[in-house]
């Protein structure tokens, strides 16, 4: 009844496990082109954003001199920056734990992130940890928890 698996039966075998091995790569790969596109977007919109405030901070010396005139326009330059902001403040600020996480552990991540630039809560930091390491699966939880130094207190 339980023999020993025949020739044919072991190629076979092989053959499913090679093909699950070339999808999982293959995934893979399509997740690393989606991190360096969406690398490739946070870095626009940074420069988006840099080159926004320096238009605002120009704007802000002209709107001294013509502040009667265009004061609501001002306003809804400003509104419109803090809405763009907003809408993309959660992936600036994961490309910014991604970035910092090869050098420093990950209390020295929090340090920067929520103490020093103030850019989310420690809650929202840990929520970002989390999601992170939910992107890269169970599989390589501990390569993530590795890389990241993951300190959960």
């Amino acid at each position: 009844m339980f023999g020993l698996a025949t020739k044919k039966e072991l190629k076979e075998l092989n053959d499913k496990l090679k093909l699950s091995f070339k999808e999982r790569d293959d995934k893979i790969e399509k997740l690393k082109e989606k991190i360096e596109s969406n690398a490739l977007k946070v870095a626009t919109l940074e420069g988006s954003y840099l080159i926004l405030a320096n238009k605002s901070q120009s704007q802000v010396s002209v709107s001294k001199q013509s502040q009667a005139v265009s004061g609501k326009s001002q306003a809804t330059f400003e509104t419109k920056l803090i809405q763009r902001i907003r809408n993309n403040k959660k992936s600036l600020v994961m490309a910014e734990i991604m970035k910092l996480t090869p050098s420093h552990s990950t209390q020295e991540v929090f340090e920067i992130i929520v103490l020093e630039k103030g850019l989310c809560s420690k809650a929202s930091f840990y929520r970002y940890i989390s999601s992170l390491k939910s992107q890269f699966g169970e599989t390589e939880t501990e390569t993530f928890e590795t890389n990241v130094r993951l300190k959960h207190k």
